[in-house]
């Protein structure tokens, strides 16, 4: 499955995000507004978008948006295979997808701040997405070479099945790393809200963060 969680972060992070609407002063700093947006889209913690001021029917558009954005693109690789995913599959990836973030963590501290922008370092734990993704598929096709087939048709779809179950486990069986690796995000103060400056620079940057292992690009 290809890693489509960089683009759909960016998209559901853009939309989303510039319904937050503050007044006066921010009331939370720039670190914590970047951790806010990570607890929110990487581990599903809702309480600290809420404290930002986003209201809870749009917490759960935003939710929504992404979750069926994720599906979209799952049965849009698995069609370019040639194959269908079953929905129940389907949802099951997902929420392995999902539970396999949920595990991680991160820290987020300002850096440097003058004149309404800041700096910040956010550092989050990780795992191997690619590295996951390609020993589910191995080990399905192993698994293909050793049995016999009717048709070559058969054939793929017991490859994609089982590459999809195996997926599945491999998110459940998710560690994450000991180590942290540190991204920095430059923000601004928008609608008296602090903000990454460039929304889609900083969803991308993190959604690799959390999937891809320093020096492994």
């Amino acid at each position: 499955m290809k890693n489509c969680l960089p683009a759909l972060f960016c998209v559901c992070l853009c939309s989303s995000l510039f319904l937050l609407a503050g007044c006066g002063n921010p009331k939370i700093d720039a670190a914590g507004s970047v951790k806010a947006i990570y607890d929110l889209y990487i581990l599903g913690d809702t309480k600290g978008i809420t404290a930002l001021g986003m209201e809870t029917e749009d917490i759960s558009a935003a939710q929504e948006t992404y979750g069926n954005s994720l599906r979209d693109t799952i049965r849009k690789n698995f069609a370019e295979s040639g194959q269908q995913i079953d929905e129940a599959a389907l949802e099951e990836l997902c929420a392995a997808r999902k539970e396999a973030l949920s595990k991680m963590s991160a820290t987020a501290e300002v850096t440097a701040e003058s004149e309404g922008k800041a700096t910040v370092v956010i550092r989050t734990t990780y795992f191997n997405e690619s590295s996951l993704d390609e020993e589910a598929f191995y080990t399905a096709r192993q698994s293909a070479w050793k049995m016999d087939f009717p048709s070559l048709e058969k054939q793929q779809e017991f490859l994609m099945d089982a590459y999809t179950q195996n997926l599945i486990q491999s998110y459940q069986e998710v560690t994450p790393s000991e180590d942290t690796t540190a991204i920095t995000v430059d923000c601004v103060i928008h609608n008296h809200i602090w903000m990454p400056a460039n929304m889609s620079s900083f969803g991308a940057d993190l959604a690799h963060a959390v999937t891809t292992p320093p020096g492994t690009e």
